[in-house]
């Protein structure tokens, strides 16, 4: 694989990629300990079932946290990394999108708020969703495109560090039994705002871009050119979170714990898929012709970790949920070729078509499976409970790997 990075160029590109890849390496690999270190903890302290509430009240919260992102991780991604040169043009764009995500966290946030005021199976906990609701919006309205843009994504692993840091010792501080579980996303929201100031502070410190109040015309340019991705960043949380929200409704918050537990570790290790991606997104913008090297590092990556994460899962549950939670391993298992899926829609979607001028066709593969899986998962969740959830995961990921793969292979021929 390094024989591959080295291939890339000899120039200062080669420099900042494997500068951004030990930077988000670092961060990835804190924050996979983290849930090395928060997932047993509040298992045992809150009890699985309460680890379960907290789960299902964030995968409402993350319905939102995917229309304040609007997609920018890949729109406003691009076009910093194209401008960065430009500080008028730099500014204008930074302002815009800041603005853009700003305003849809009020409108997420008024909407997230009524809906859970008029349900009584939500407004029995209004305090923990109100405090998820904070989290998800500080987190969401965190430039993280601007910092990946301008390839400087040891900043993201600085404020993140910090973030992550000063969120554990929180938890250990303050949740230390069962009824203790509505502070988790308290102290998560309060890690996500420092975060968020902090970004705003050191944009306009270190990189000279200081926020000016965009025209609107200019925060409406902003959600023409993201549509396509917003699509196709929104779209999977129609399964990704809807399993864990129908196993909620359908089922009960100790299923929802293990089928979590599981999901988690599994995300966790697809974590490195996304150093990968994030790292050479705004070189594969302006360098798309280096694709097929990225490909295979992505791949092999892929295949090697699916290996590893299937014959190490008892361990793994082991380590982290203790012998009398064995069965979380069996699912990792089942689970475990999700992260091979993750690597190959990455690869062809995320970093080929969402930046090869074929967005639409990028979004509509999102769209179209993740509505049909949708559906499924509604079937499969009613009617088999958590294995349904699994096999609905499976079915989603395959199909969202396997047509960005066909579509890829007919606009690269």
């Amino acid at each position: 694989m390094i024989a591959k990075l080295k291939t890339l160029t000899n120039t200062e590109n080669k420099k900042r990629l494997i500068s951004n890849f030990m930077s988000l390496s670092v961060l990835r690999g804190f924050q996979f300990l983290i849930p090395l270190i928060t997932l047993p903890y509040l298992v045992r302290t809150i009890g699985i079932e309460n680890f379960g509430l907290v789960n299902f009240a964030l995968s409402l919260g993350l319905y939102f946290g995917a229309i304040i992102q609007f997609g920018f991780g890949v729109t406003a991604t691009r076009e910093i990394a194209r401008n960065r040169d430009d500080k008028v043009k730099l500014a204008q764009i930074y302002s815009a999108t800041l603005s853009a995500s700003i305003l849809l966290a009020v409108v997420s946030a008024v909407l997230f708020t009524l809906i859970v005021i008029s349900f009584e199976k939500f407004n029995r906990h209004l305090d923990l969703y109100l405090f998820t609701l904070a989290f998800v919006v500080f987190q969401s309205l965190f430039p993280v495109w601007f910092f990946q843009g301008m390839e400087k994504m040891k900043y993201i692993t600085f404020l993140t560090l910090g973030s992550s840091g000063l969120f554990l010792i929180s938890l250990f501080v303050f949740v230390k039994q069962e009824s203790d579980f509505v502070l988790v996303p308290l102290l998560q929201a309060f890690s996500a705002l420092l975060i968020f100031i902090l970004a705003i502070v050191l944009v306009k410190k270190e990189f000279k871009v200081a926020f000016k109040m965009p025209k609107w015309q200019e925060v409406k340019s902003i959600y023409q050119s993201g549509h396509h991705a917003f699509i196709s960043q929104l779209a999977p949380n129609l399964y990704n979170n809807s399993a864990v929200f129908l196993l909620g409704l359908f089922t009960n918050n100790a299923v929802v714990g293990i089928y979590t537990a599981a999901t988690k570790v599994i995300d966790a290790v697809i974590s490195f898929a996304y150093i990968l991606s994030n790292t050479f997104l705004p070189y594969l913008s302006r360098n798309l012709q280096k694709h097929k090297v990225f490909q295979k590092i992505m791949l092999a990556s892929g295949l090697l970790l699916t290996i590893t994460t299937f014959v190490a899962a008892e361990w793994i549950t082991t380590f982290l949920f203790s012998a009398d939670n064995l069965e979380i391993a069996t699912y990792i298992q089942w689970l475990s070729i999700a992260i091979l899926f993750g690597f190959v829609y990455l690869t062809y979607n995320t970093n080929y078509l969402m930046i090869s001028g074929y967005e639409k066709v990028g979004k509509n593969i999102s769209l179209y499976v993740s509505l049909l899986a949708f559906l499924w998962t509604t079937l499969l969740v009613y009617s088999f409970g958590l294995l349904g959830s699994i096999v609905s995961l499976l079915l989603a990921r395959a199909a969202l790997s396997f047509f960005s793969f066909v579509f890829y292979k007919k606009v690269f021929a």
